[in-house]
C-alpha cells in the first residue's frame, strides 16, 4: 500500500512539472511589442509561479533546464524564437532562480505574501544580474549599458509579474503548491 502511494505522488509529480514545462514553452514564446525594442514575455511570471510552487527544488530546475534545452532547437523563447541570442543569459538565469526561489519560498516567514514576494524580488535581482551580464559579453558592451537596454525598462512589468505570481499561487489549491 505504501509503494502504491508513494508511486501514484511520483507520477502526480511528474505531471504536474509536465504541466509547468508545457505551459512555460507555451506562455513563454509569446511577447507585448511596447516601443522601440521593448516587448514583454511573460517566461518570468511562470517562472515566478514554478517556482514557488514545485514540489522539490531539483523539479524548478528540470523544468526550466529542459525549457532552456528545448529552446536551443524549437522556437519557445519569446517572440518565438530559438537558439542563443542576446537575451539568452535570462533564459540561463531561470534555471538559476528557481531553486532560490523555492528555498527563500521555505522561510519561516509567517506572511505568505510577504515571503513570497521576497523570494520574487531576491530572483529578479538575480535574473538581470545573470541577463544583463549576458548581453553585455554577448554584445561587447559594458554591463551598465546592457543594464539600461535590458533591466530598466522592464522594472515596473517585472515587479507586476511578481504581484500577479503572489496572487496566483495564493489562490492556488494547496495540493498543488505542495
Amino acid at each position: 500500500m505504501v509503494r502504491v502511494m508513494k508511486n501514484t505522488n511520483t507520477i502526480k509529480r511528474i505531471t504536474k512539472n509536465a504541466i509547468m514545462l508545457a505551459m512555460l514553452c507555451v506562455i513563454g514564446m509569446f511577447s507585448i511589442p511596447l516601443g522601440d525594442n521593448i516587448k514583454v514575455s511573460l517566461q518570468l511570471l511562470m517562472v515566478f509561479i514554478i517556482g514557488l510552487t514545485v514540489s522539490t527544488f531539483y523539479d524548478g530546475i528540470i523544468i526550466t533546464g529542459l525549457y532552456l534545452l528545448i529552446g536551443l532547437f524549437i522556437p519557445v523563447y519569446a517572440g518565438f524564437n530559438a537558439g542563443v541570442t542576446p537575451t539568452f543569459g535570462f533564459v540561463i538565469s531561470f534555471v538559476v532562480i528557481t531553486p532560490i526561489l523555492y528555498f527563500l519560498n521555505k522561510l519561516p516567514i509567517k506572511n505568505q505574501f510577504l515571503r513570497m514576494s521576497i523570494a520574487c524580488v531576491v530572483s529578479l535581482i538575480i535574473c538581470y544580474f545573470i541577463g544583463a551580464l549576458f548581453l553585455a559579453l554577448y554584445l561587447h558592451f559594458d554591463i551598465q549599458k546592457a543594464l539600461l537596454i535590458a533591466v530598466v525598462p522592464y522594472i515596473p512589468f517585472d515587479i507586476a509579474k511578481i504581484i500577479i505570481a503572489v496572487l496566483v499561487v495564493s489562490l492556488l489549491p494547496k495540493k498543488l503548491v505542495e
